[in-house]
């Protein structure tokens, strides 16, 4: 059984150049992360060419991107709530679902805090599998039980915040979840939760609701879940898709095709387009730059994945 309990509020928007970093970032990590899709920057590119967007579109067939794209949608969501939970208009958001958690268990995830992360999380990633393999963080609501030795039981899960805590306390906490780019539903349906890792606190999704969001929870066998859908409609979500379909009309037609843009996304794809034929890596680093985050996220996001040894910033 489920309850709704309360509309979230995103917090304010700090800067649109930022913004629309994040939402550029986040598609281009999903390209050149996620071990599913179709199209990948990575198996796409042959190993003697350099990992550019120019290669990515030579070595992938005409209008590939439209093709991804639903998959983009779901999945990419994982990547862009790394850098949105983090930002100021998203912390808000991050707060509630933490209070939200700390009620249902009865222990409050903010005691002693001192900063937090936000991580994708599961062998579907490339950066995600480097982030079990290198996290020893305790999981939320088991005690001895770590990332490190439960790692069969958590490989699929989506999602990670990671709090850290003043010297003195408890371990570093991870807090772990699901996300549904398309289909926030499955979310509040007892038999999702009950196929998915029981050591899974939250799921995030997107769905069609009348607000911009809202937050639920439901019981289910392996303990109260708190449910944050995200509407079909809100802004945040549209711009997301916006910015693929921007990188969708470059890859089909030039990059340097002429488009009006909105406020802070022509210094974004100017980004872009200077790195089109430079490495992959360095315009995700850019953005990324570029992204603000409030000052207690300091513990960031995933590293990039490289070819040689991956390494992760905890």
């Amino acid at each position: 059984m489920n309850e709704v309990i309360r509309l979230i509020k995103p917090g304010f928007r700090d800067s649109f150049e930022s913004y629309w970093a994040m939402h550029f970032c986040s598609v281009l990590e999903t390209l050149y992360e996620h071990k599913q899709l179709q199209f990948n920057i990575k198996k796409s590119i042959p190993q003697e060419h350099p990992r550019t967007l120019a290669n990515f579109n030579a070595h992938t067939e005409q209008m590939f991107l439209s093709r991804i794209r639903n998959n983009i949608y779901n999945w990419g969501l994982q990547y862009f709530l790394c850098h949105y939970l983090m930002s100021a208009e998203g912390k808000p958001v991050f707060d509630s679902l933490m209070s939200e958690i700390s009620n249902n268990y009865g222990f409050d995830l903010k005691r002693n805090f001192h900063s937090y992360g936000v991580f994708v999380c599961g062998i579907d990633s490339y950066s995600g599998a480097n982030f079990l393999n290198a996290t020893t963080a305790e999981i939320f609501g088991y005690n001895e039980k770590t990332i490190s030795n439960v790692y069969e039981d958590i490989k699929y899960v989506d999602l990670c915040f990671i709090i850290n805590r003043f010297q003195g306390d408890t371990l570093n906490t991870a807090i772990l979840g699901e996300v549904e780019g398309n289909n926030a539903v499955k979310l509040n349906r007892e038999n999702f939760w009950n196929k998915k890792s029981s050591f899974c606190s939250f799921g995030i999704g997107v769905g069609k609701i009348d607000s911009d969001m809202e937050l639920v929870n439901l019981r289910a066998e392996s303990g109260i879940k708190t449910v944050l859908t995200l509407g079909s409609q809100f802004d945040v979500i549209e711009d997301f898709k916006i910015a693929i379909g921007i990188l969708e009309t470059f890859f089909s037609i030039t990059p340097n095709h002429r488009l009006q843009f909105v406020a802070g996304q022509k210094e974004v794809v100017d980004i872009i387009r200077y790195f089109w034929d430079k490495p992959i890596t360095d315009l995700i680093e850019t953005l990324r730059a570029k992204v603000s985050r409030v000052e207690t996220a300091s513990i960031g996001t995933n590293a990039l994945s490289v070819s040689s040894v991956p390494t992760i910033k905890t």
